[in-house]
């Protein structure tokens, strides 16, 4: 049994998700796509026997240099392993840079992979679409964000949105626009709701929730009805793509009037203290705000750790005295101990309340750094080898996963590639990689991911 999205997608007996896929969808020509749609659920996905039910993604946007952060090579030569001196973490044989002792006092809980590498390209845009989607593609060929699959797979399940990008979707890293962050073929209903403000303003608030009272108000109510009609025409045509505008139309109009949509975004019902701890910084208040989105009801949430790489203090760390000049200076006074205070106080956070057994926090990038310092001591983009890493659910803490050569340059042992961590939060969010397939364009039914989990990640693996 193969299924798009939750819905089952009978095929003949002892076919392979290979063979299908070489065969393509002829099997499935008799059915439309609502027909399919509107089939009864039959085990696609198994949310109550999935550990891990709600994603937080912090994508550091840039990228830091992994011979300076997570997998230094003290040994090597000193224009290889750069400025900063590794420190013990309170797992034996595990270190880290030392401008992360907040993280250092908590590497039980994570999980570090630093065997990542991809070949398609050294752009911030490829390593973007590599780690949003599983895919690299081009305007012909876009994919769905991870998040936007979720929402496809399981649904909302409170007025806020299954999928949400904070502070705001990622801008101009300079190869274009094709960053992976929207539904794609998925459709309006799956697209990801972005905050589009900055968390850390003191006037911060959600002006696309703030509803006019009085005559506007009514207008507002008018519209509504004037709308509903016009989707009760809709709703007789039973297309896709109507089904897909009433999904989207329902799920704004939930979070444009629901009290308790809103009420997960008003940071102001944090204590102090508790602001304080993340970082009074729109990293920080974003990372608080995603566990807010988590405790609410978002499945997936995504906080970019900034939205540009050009002129501000940033992880692409060129050093070339112009638009792109951040150096270690900004990663020792800014960068890492803007990371180490809100990264560790997030995780802190769910574990206080109960929510880090049900939540992976999957922190990403888009590739490595050079392994050699370039002549303005900065290092340049990298797609042969970096590290990102997991902590949550049942992700195994306390583990190094893959490893790199004496100077970083590439995998020595189990090497891994992007689509791995997403078929792995998949995988561990109870969906059956193996049958499960999404609606693609054209109606056709595809693959969700053309990769396996990394078991090593998982306890009882």
């Amino acid at each position: 049994m193969l299924h798009l999205g939750n819905e089952p997608v009978p095929v003949c007996h002892g076919v392979t998700r290979r063979s299908f896929l070489q065969a393509g969808s002829a099997g499935l020509a008799g059915l439309t796509l609502p027909a399919l749609l509107n089939r009864e659920s039959a085990g696609a996905v198994d949310e109550k026997r999935a550990r891990i039910r709600n994603c937080i993604t912090i994508f550091l946007v840039g990228s830091p240099g992994h011979l300076d952060t997570w997998d230094m090579k003290p040994e090597a030569p000193a224009e290889v392993r750069g400025k900063f001196r590794p420190i013990e973490t309170n797992v034996p044989g595990i270190e880290i840079c030392e401008h992360f002792p907040l993280m250092a006092r908590m590497m039980d809980k994570v999980a570090l992979i630093r065997s990542l590498h991809h070949k398609t390209g050294a752009t911030h845009e490829n390593g973007q679409r590599w780690m949003m989607t599983g895919h690299d593609f081009n305007a012909d060929s876009i994919k769905p964000h991870m998040g936007a699959a979720i929402s496809r797979m399981f649904g909302q399940k409170s007025d806020l949105p299954a999928n949400v990008i904070l502070p705001s979707p990622i801008g101009n890293t300079g190869a274009g626009p094709l960053h992976g962050q929207t539904a794609a073929y998925l459709g309006s209903a799956h697209e990801p709701f972005f905050l589009n403000s900055d968390p850390a303003r003191p006037d911060f608030k959600i002006a696309d929730l703030e509803v006019a009272q009085g005559p506007s108000g009514a207008r507002f109510d008018s519209r509504r009805k004037l709308l509903g009609q016009i989707d009760s025409l809709q709703k007789r045509t039973e297309s896709q793509s109507g089904q897909m505008h009433d999904s989207a139309y329902n799920g704004a109009f939930r979070l444009l009037t629901s009290p308790k949509a809103k009420a997960a975004f008003d940071l102001k019902a944090e204590p102090d203290s508790v602001r304080d701890r993340y970082g009074r910084n729109t990293f920080g208040q974003s990372c608080l705000l995603a566990r807010r989105m988590i405790e609410g009801g978002v499945r997936y949430v995504t906080v970019n750790h900034f939205e540009t790489v050009f002129n501000l203090t940033c992880w692409d760390m060129h050093a070339d005295g112009g638009g792109l000049n951040n150096t270690y200076l900004d990663y020792e006074r800014h960068l890492c101990p803007q990371f180490d205070l809100a990264f560790t106080a997030l995780i802190e956070d769910l574990s206080q309340r109960g929510l880090l057994e049900e939540t992976v926090v999957a922190v990403l990038s888009e590739f490595g750094r050079t392994p050699q310092l370039n002549p303005r001591g900065g290092r340049d983009h990298y797609p042969n080898a970096w590290t990102n890493f997991l902590v949550g659910g049942n992700i195994r803490g306390g583990q190094v996963i893959g490893s790199t050569d004496k100077t970083g340059s590439r995998p020595v042992n189990n090497p891994i590639e992007p689509p791995q961590i997403l078929a792995s939060i998949y995988h561990g969010m109870g969906i059956n990689l193996d049958t499960t397939m999404l609606p693609g364009p054209g109606e056709r039914p595809i693959r969700l991911i053309e990769a396996e989990p990394i078991r090593q990640l998982f306890t009882g693996a």
